[in-house]
């Protein structure tokens, strides 16, 4: 009976196209769930269709329209249609708490379209509106309403969808709904804010000015990264470069790819994961589909917009260091290089910042120093059971800024002691020469905490990912048996890394998010800095949960069909959280 009354949904909906929707098209997309877990339109496409459902915190009927679509999707399990709701509630910002739908029975994702841009895209205007999407191609194959009458002969009997809808509600609820209930759950909306999604945003405003609107966007978001020798493809320098550039910048805002913030922005909040509002995102697309004109104004605030160029951030450091110079080749595999370098320091000593500065950033993917004791191998390496090896810091995309401890902390190195650093190249067409310099600034008087970095996981050795599985789940946790004040985080895989998400369970049991990096991106690792620290009592339990995918859709996986183990080269992968802190009773 259920089997059947998937196909004639699909039936309904494929026979039931609007003319005006025959040619109508979706780019790909992405959006959070309640959950915080990341959804992508083009990653269900091997999915025959997904269907859309539109509510808002600002309708009434939301919660009761939304119970309905649940009752409908149960019917469909095991199809290969995929449900989604999206919650076409406009938000200034990204920050507003999930609670509008936390009581309600349904595992549907509750997709949030703070920015409206996604609902506009699907042409939704009201709670209610219903559209069934072919994911591979992004055509629309419906667009109507969940009330709407649609009925169709399919195979000698006719189908409608609101006959679907009160069948579902009596079979899998195993109640007769009367009549006053199947209104509740079909009625028109007419509630104050149901008619239209959109009331209230854009309304009476012109277009965006590119002088006044869209320029301060972009310099405050983009172009510390899209600069001459920056590590983005490209440099924001000119309206005429963002122009060439429109459709990808459009792409990547509406794929959540850019700006590479990652976080959950509604988990913490951290100094430099480089948010972006719905607000500027919305003026952003819209100037772009407007025809990204010039403006009122014949000046172009980017041309005069130059990065600070100077070479050390917090002026010049106490000691600088050089590394050797490496050749890296236009092409092929490279292994580590470790390099083990004196350090002047002939009695104790604490660092207060740090910056690296490679060569080549092109060529340099990422760094990793310790501070060892005398005599050290550079091919030894820290281990679990020597904790004579303290982490300094790191250098990694997205992570090239200096670095300062916190107030009243520092790294602490013994007299004597050496640097190990351990060096990650990767080949990109064109054999350079990469010579990374360090800076080290020194306190200037001895800071009460020692700043240090636990690696949760220490590599992930235990890996074995089978091939063609689109999330392999790992978990690992840790008790901190002192008192520590946490200031950082870190979440690290390679090429099959899908999401990680870091917590804490406290001693009196209850539970707490600390980051949620749901659409992990290996080409952007930076340590998440919060704005306000954490503290964590003794006893504090310490939890990552990550996934990777080996399967086709992860487009930047070098193999779906391969068994992947452990390993420190890109193509095989670590499953490590960093948790930076200091213990309070030092």
């Amino acid at each position: 009976m259920l089997r059947s009354r998937i196909f004639s949904i699909i039936a309904i909906v494929s026979s039931s196209v609007l003319a005006e929707d025959a040619l109508r098209k979706v780019g790909d997309f992405a959006l959070l769930d309640q959950s915080g877990k990341h959804h992508q339109l083009g990653k269900y496409a091997e999915k025959d269709a997904a269907i859309f459902l539109s509510i808002s915190e600002e309708c009434s009927n939301s919660l009761d329209i939304l119970e309905s679509y649940t009752l409908l999707s149960k019917s469909s399990q095991g199809s290969s249609i995929v449900f989604f709701i999206i919650d076409s509630t406009y938000r200034e910002t990204h920050l507003d708490a999930f609670n509008s739908y936390e009581t309600i029975d349904s595992d549907l994702p509750i997709l949030k379209d703070d920015s409206l841009l996604i609902t506009e895209s699907l042409g939704m205007q009201r709670v209610g509106d219903l559209v069934i999407v072919e994911p591979h191609s992004g055509n629309i194959l419906y667009h109507g309403t969940i009330n709407s009458d649609v009925s169709k002969e399919i195979a000698g009997a006719n189908f409608s969808l609101q006959e679907l809808l009160r069948l579902d509600a009596e079979i899998l609820l195993n109640t007769n709904a009367n009549e006053s209930n199947q209104k509740s759950l079909l009625e028109d909306q007419e509630s104050e804010g149901c008619d239209r999604l959109l009331s209230g945003v854009d309304n009476n405003q012109e277009s965006p000015d590119y002088v006044t609107d869209v320029a301060p966007i972009l310099k405050e978001r983009c172009i510390h990264c899209h600069t001459l020798g920056g590590i983005a493809p490209f440099a924001m320098d000119s309206l005429a470069t963002v122009r060439g550039w429109s459709s990808m910048i459009k792409e990547v805002l509406l794929t959540r790819r850019m700006p590479p913030m990652q976080v959950d922005p509604r988990i913490k909040h951290f100094t430099n994961a480089g948010y972006i509002k719905p607000s500027e995102i919305r003026v952003l697309v819209k100037w772009i589909n407007e025809g990204v004109f010039h403006g009122k104004s014949a000046d172009d605030p980017l041309k005069s917009a130059l990065p600070d160029r100077t070479l050390w951030q917090l002026g010049e450091p106490d000691h600088i260091l050089k590394l050797p110079a490496f050749r890296v080749p236009a092409t092929g595999v490279l292994d580590y290089e470790n390099v083990i370098l004196d350090l002047p320091f002939t009695r104790d000593t604490w660092i207060k910042s740090v910056q690296f500065v490679p060569g080549d950033r092109r060529a340099l993917h990422h760094l990793m120093s310790y501070i060892a004791p005398p005599g050290s191998s550079a091919n030894r390496g820290p281990s679990e059971a020597d904790d004579s090896w303290k982490f300094l810091e790191g250098y990694a995309p997205g992570k090239d800024n200096a670095i300062s401890y916190p107030d009243h902390s520092g790294v602490f190195i013994p007299a004597n002691s050496t640097l190990s650093v351990s060096l990650h190249y990767t080949t990109f067409g064109r054999e350079v020469i990469d010579q990374t310099i360090i800076g080290l600034y020194l306190a200037d008087e001895e800071p009460r905490f020692e700043y240090s970095t636990y690696a949760l996981s220490r590599g992930g050795l235990n890996i074995s990912i089978p091939p063609n599985v689109e999330e392999h789940k790992m978990r690992a946790s840790h008790t901190f048996l002192k008192e520590i004040m946490l200031y950082g985080l870190r979440p690290h895989m390679h090429y099959r890394g899908k999401y990680m998400r870091m917590s804490v369970e406290f001693p009196d049991g209850t539970l707490e998010d600390l980051i949620n990096v749901p659409d992990y991106n290996f080409a952007w690792q930076p340590t998440y800095r919060l704005s306000e620290p954490i503290l964590l009592p003794s006893g504090s339990r310490v939890i990552i949960d990550g996934a990777f995918d080996n399967s086709i859709h992860n487009l930047g996986n070098p193999d779906p069909s391969t068994w992947v183990r452990g390993g420190a080269q890109s193509w095989d992968e670590m499953f490590i959280g960093y948790f930076s802190y200091y213990h309070t009773d030092d």
